[in-house]
């Protein structure tokens, strides 16, 4: 059966986006392809605030975290701060190249604080800061700019998991000291699963020449070696999903045609009316005041519930499907989805809250229906 996606990620993808990704496939060689993927790379780097440059790899954002602690943590001393499952992963992939390696970990249900982040690189010494801007699990917007600014003024590497965050959330790799950041195609950039994206500074992709490399397709060394020695027709070791990279394309020119701006703003205002509809639904929200993340609203049952009960329900009797979450809070959160225009489209934030709060009204509660979609459509 098909299901409305309102998960965070895939996402549902804009009939444009969708058209590009189902066009016959292309080589994934030659002149034609390679002027598609540079200035579609080229793109992502503008999008991000980078002067750097970008590389799509076929895989999930997991390779292009693989590939950036590949090519940067071996024999380095590192930092990451931990504030859910995703910072937990980040972690784990990090401590599979580096034997340095230390987590800061921070309560579920808060973001990271700069204080404590300050205290931690002024005690010791590390080379490389590595977090999550959204953690995926909760649905909490860390404070990038403050943290950067932070790790730069004590001399280290910054790297930023962005998977759930870039393009919805503000991020100006450049202006905020970060200088490497990994994304992901199925998330913000509404497009179909496939890429891992990663964007580095020029300066440290000149430094890795010299070095060698440590492993073979998740080490920016390899790709740079292609990228130097046949920009011209191969400027990648591996066959590339070139229908998603049509796709990615396409979204991009939809967003610079739209100003990366006026998208974010439009996350912000969805996430906005979802809280104060769930809120209305006589539902709790997970993350505190201040902390929401733009692209997902992570939501607490406050006990009356099974989350998995609902998202069951929701598959079953209308045919959308949400996110439960992890370990500890599994029991009484859940998580929605609103990454994509389509995801964000009036009929869908409807027919979900709709199905909340049938599915409420199944279990013998209390629901003001009528004043959620109000609130949903302020």
């Amino acid at each position: 059966m098909r299901y409305i996606l309102m998960i965070p990620g895939p996402v549902e993808i804009s009939d444009d986006v969708l058209e590009a990704f189902q066009r016959h496939p292309v080589a994934h060689y030659g002149p034609e392809w390679t002027e598609v993927y540079l200035e579609t790379a080229n793109s992502v780097s503008r999008i991000l605030g980078s002067k750097g440059r970008t590389f799509l790899m076929p895989g999930s954002g997991s390779v292009g975290l693989d590939t950036a602690a590949a090519t940067f943590c071996a024999s380095k001393r590192c930092l990451v701060l931990n504030g859910g499952m995703f910072g937990q992963r980040l972690y784990n992939i990090v401590s599979a190249h580096a034997s340095d390696v230390k987590d800061l970990n921070f309560p579920l249900n808060t973001s990271v604080e700069p204080e404590a982040v300050e205290k931690a690189l002024k005690d010791e010494k590390y080379d490389i800061v590595l977090m999550t801007q959204v953690e995926t699990s909760t649905g909490i917007l860390n404070p990038v700019e403050k943290i950067a600014k932070i790790v730069k003024k004590h001399g280290a590497l910054f790297v930023l998991d962005s998977i759930s965050s870039a393009v919805i959330e503000k991020l100006e790799m450049d202006n905020w000291g970060i200088d490497v950041n990994v994304a992901a195609s199925q998330k913000g950039f509404e497009c179909p699963a496939g890429l891992g994206i990663v964007t580095v500074k020029q300066d440290l992709l000149d430094a890795l020449k010299d070095s060698p490399a440590k492993t073979w397709y998740t080490d920016l060394r390899v790709w740079c070696d292609y990228y130097d020695r046949w920009h011209d027709w191969h400027p990648f070791p591996v066959t590339l999903p070139t229908n998603t990279i049509l796709a990615l394309a396409k979204s991009i020119e939809t967003i610079e045609a739209e100003g990366i701006s006026s998208r974010q703003k439009m996350f912000i205002d969805i996430s906005t009316r979802m809280r104060k509809a769930l809120l209305a639904l006589g539902l709790r929200l997970y993350a505190p005041e201040g902390q929401y993340s733009h692209g997902l609203t992570a939501a607490s049952t406050g006990g009356k519930f099974d989350p998995a009960e609902m998202i069951a329900f929701l598959k079953k009797k209308v045919g959308i499907q949400i996110s439960g979450s992890f370990g500890d809070i599994k029991s009484h959160v859940f998580r929605i989805g609103h990454m994509s225009r389509k995801q964000c489209g009036r009929v869908n934030l409807i027919t979900l809250i709709n199905g909340i709060a049938l599915f409420m009204k199944s279990k013998g509660l209390s629901v003001q229906l009528e004043k959620a979609v109000e609130r949903l459509m302020e």
